[in-house]
């Protein structure tokens, strides 16, 4: 999707905002006027007041300053009235006002003169979605998360059992969700497969979307797939990933390591977790990877950046996936 098509995308939905602002607004009118009659009249005495302005300010009368000030006046009587009126039956007093989501450009697009900042968050979660489509990813819910798989005997961390430390990391990714912010830590998540990183990851992008952030996941193979052929021209498509990579508020990598070793996809996963961790933005990677195995393949400077500023998250026990198919 190109910048062009981003931004008609962007304005029709503005534009429904606006229209569904002042539909919402319309019925809730049409409601008072039909339990408080008076408030219809208030309304129109304040249409009569912006007409005797306008014909004031045409004819530019010598007394037309007191008279306008006499209008205003009985206007903000009016007004006030209207509000008592409201109250006194049970709403708010700003219960027939527009109710727009964007309070700076009220639902236009532009605010000072230029794009309101909404019409780019719009197209962020736009370019956000339109990017995952094709992952064909199903998010996942943290009540598919049953530590019952994992031993209640065995210890492989040392002091708890390994049933324990993954009820530990369990809360952490659930309490890391539920009060995500677009400054929240980044984290690694490493061990062996079918322990569960994939799941806690998926889960907490649902959250996380569903609080209304913008989130990319997806595997390391794919992203420096598409990467690399964006780089040497062999891609039909006008998206930048490395752009959508760096705006989104939350993005995931899973299963590093899983693309084919080679300089080129070291130094995009080093470009990655350096322009995020720079900008302070949340990254989460899961791995199969052990740490040495993660020096040996990317440089110790990528491992200096994970470790000294993401929360290390070690799952342990044996592969989920056997266990539930015997």
């Amino acid at each position: 999707m190109n910048k062009k098509e981003l931004f008609e995308k962007a304005e029709n939905v503005i534009d429904r905002r606006r229209q569904i602002a002042k539909t919402q607004a319309e019925d809730r009118r049409l409601e008072v006027y039909e339990k408080i009659p008076v408030i219809r009249k208030y309304e129109r005495d304040l249409a009569n007041d912006m007409v005797d302005i306008t014909r004031l300010i045409l004819e530019k009368k010598k007394d037309s300053s007191s008279m306008l000030y006499q209008i205003r006046d009985k206007n903000l009587q009016t007004q006030q009235k209207i509000k008592n009126e409201l109250l006194i039956n049970g709403y708010p007093e700003d219960y027939l006002d527009e109710k727009f989501t964007c309070k700076l450009c009220n639902d236009t697009g532009i605010y000072n003169g230029e794009r309101c900042s909404c019409v780019y968050e719009i197209i962020k979660k736009i370019a956000t979605d339109d990017f995952n489509k094709n992952t064909g990813i199903k998010l996942c819910d943290f009540n598919e998360f049953d530590t019952s798989y994992y031993s209640n005997t065995e210890s492989t961390l040392g002091n708890i059992t390994d049933r324990q430390h993954m009820a530990n990391i369990y809360r952490f990714c659930y309490q890391y969700a539920d009060t995500f912010k677009v400054n929240s830590p980044s984290i690694v998540m490493l061990g062996n497969t079918g322990l569960g990183k994939t799941l806690l990851s998926l889960a907490i992008a649902k959250k996380v979307l569903e609080k209304g952030y913008t989130v990319v996941y997806g595997s390391s193979q794919d992203y420096f797939t598409r990467i690399q052929n964006e780089n040497f021209g062999k891609s039909k498509s006008n998206e930048s990933t490395m752009d959508i990579i760096k705006e989104a508020d939350l993005f995931i990598l899973d299963d590093l390591g899983a693309e084919y070793e080679t300089s080129f996809n070291s130094s995009i996963f080093y470009n990655i977790i350096n322009t995020r961790l720079n900008f302070d933005k949340p990254i989460i990677v899961n791995t199969n990877l052990n740490l040495q195995e993660i020096r040996n393949r990317y440089e110790d400077r990528v491992l200096s950046r994970l470790m000294g500023q993401c929360k290390t998250l070690q799952f342990v026990g044996k592969d989920i996936r056997q266990l539930k198919n015997k």
